[in-house]
């Protein structure tokens, strides 16, 4: 059995509710990883929780306290925490995520893990159309990946947060065409959601207005290169699409549109 440990980046807002409210979805996930997997260690790059402590559980909890990175930053802190630890595989997922395992799929799943030495495995979609992204939307949940590959291939420099592409998509469309001999697949009974109440903002995506379409295109257009050529282009920075000035605040103190090139 290969060694290894859950991997968690998580950020905590100040302001309330919203900050009660990802604390509960932090125990939640932690009572679910005691309750499923008690022997697997979780690691979290812990940003912003400055008191908080979540609930005690078997599996053995590595908390990296850090003031807020961004996603980018958290993604390439988390990875640099695990490899300097001794483990072989690092199965992540979000702050918020959950988790569901029929007819004891969570151990198929952690027995197929076992199989690949050197190996890395995204969930799947129920339904795949051909053409479109055959992974979940959220790539990174209950994404195994072997300390042999993200050893390999850090993230891209990519960052949603600075408007310029989805980091998670392009880093799985990047495994997949790059290391497609490596990769393996999960059981199907076996699934990781995330909250989607309204109360408080699940991610970063919910909590301003999101150039979605600039997001998705700049997403795109590396993406189909990897499809093409199985590698990021050497330039790839150079294929993300800038906004031309800030979004402005309209009457009602909301963010405007957006101009680009």
């Amino acid at each position: 059995m290969w060694r290894k440990v859950f991997g968690i980046p998580s950020w905590l807002p100040d302001k309330e509710p919203d900050r009660t409210q990802r604390k509960e979805r932090i125990n939640h996930l932690f009572k679910q990883l005691n309750d499923l997997w008690p022997d697997i260690d979780i690691l979290v790059i812990a940003q912003n929780w400055q008191d908080f402590k979540p609930i005690e559980t078997k599996n053995k909890q590595i908390i990296k306290q850090y003031k807020p990175l961004g996603i980018l930053g958290a993604r390439k802190t988390l990875r640099e925490e695990f490899l300097k630890l001794n483990y072989d595989y690092i199965i992540m997922l979000d702050d918020d995520a959950k988790i569901v395992s029929k007819n004891e799929a969570h151990i198929k799943y952690m027995q197929e893990v076992d199989k690949h030495k050197d190996g890395f495995c995204f969930m799947h979609k129920e339904v795949e159309t051909e053409g479109f992204d055959p992974y979940v939307p959220a790539q990174l949940n209950l994404c195994a990946i072997s300390k042999y590959i993200y050893s390999a291939q850090p993230f891209p420099d990519i960052d949603p947060q600075k408007n310029e592409g989805f980091e998670d998509s392009i880093y799985a469309c990047l495994l997949h065409y790059k290391y497609h001999t490596r990769e393996f697949n999960p059981p199907k009974e076996i699934k990781c959601t995330q909250f989607g109440d309204a109360g408080a903002p699940s991610t970063w995506a919910y909590s301003t207005r999101r150039p979605w379409n600039l997001l998705n295109n700049n997403t795109n257009k590396i993406k189909k290169y990897i499809r093409d050529h199985g590698d990021l282009p050497s330039n790839y920075r150079s294929m993300i699409v800038k906004e031309i000035e800030p979004p402005k605040k309209l009457a009602d103190g909301k963010l405007g549109s957006y101009l680009y090139f």
